[in-house]
């Protein structure tokens, strides 16, 4: 199976959670020194959060073989130095639904809890960083892991 990579929009990626851009309008507060927007994304986690870092690494095919999900808490991730793809699908519907999104520098997705994900991919370099952030333990406590049948990411 090939997979062909969408722009992460709220329209695309609804469905999965969210997605937040750099914002186009008015700033909330402005001076001399910064711009600030209030409210450019909403999420509900019960708890303490955590941030973790993560690094991906590009291989000569990009291709999907696992996904995973957590059942407790939304997932935030914000690229740091590279673009990257977002593969994803929802719960009880079969691997032909595999769905990837592009997430620039600047924008990030809040993957809603319950939503299967692959690890990033990185786009245009040999690898890539980014901010993860979720419900604090969510590593070691709320992590379902599954194989699926391999899936080649189509840039």
């Amino acid at each position: 199976m090939k997979l062909k990579v969408l722009e992460a929009t709220p329209d695309s990626f609804g469905k999965f959670g969210s997605v937040f851009k750099v914002p186009r309008s008015k700033p909330l507060a402005e001076t001399d020194q910064f711009r600030y927007w209030s409210d450019i994304a909403e999420y509900k986690i019960n708890g303490a959060t955590e941030i973790g870092w993560c690094t991906v690494f590009r291989h000569t095919e990009p291709v999907v073989t696992g996904v995973e999900r957590h059942l407790s808490t939304p997932e935030i991730l914000i690229p740091v130095d590279a673009p990257f793809i977002l593969p994803v699908m929802k719960e009880g519907e079969g691997v032909d639904t595999l769905e990837a999104f592009r997430v620039n520098v600047g924008e990030a997705v809040i993957i809603g809890d319950g939503i299967w994900h692959a690890p990033c991919i990185p786009v245009g370099k040999r690898e890539s960083s980014y901010f993860v952030i979720f419900r604090k333990g969510t590593p070691q406590e709320d992590v379902i892991k599954k194989e699926i049948p391999r899936v080649v990411v189509e840039e």
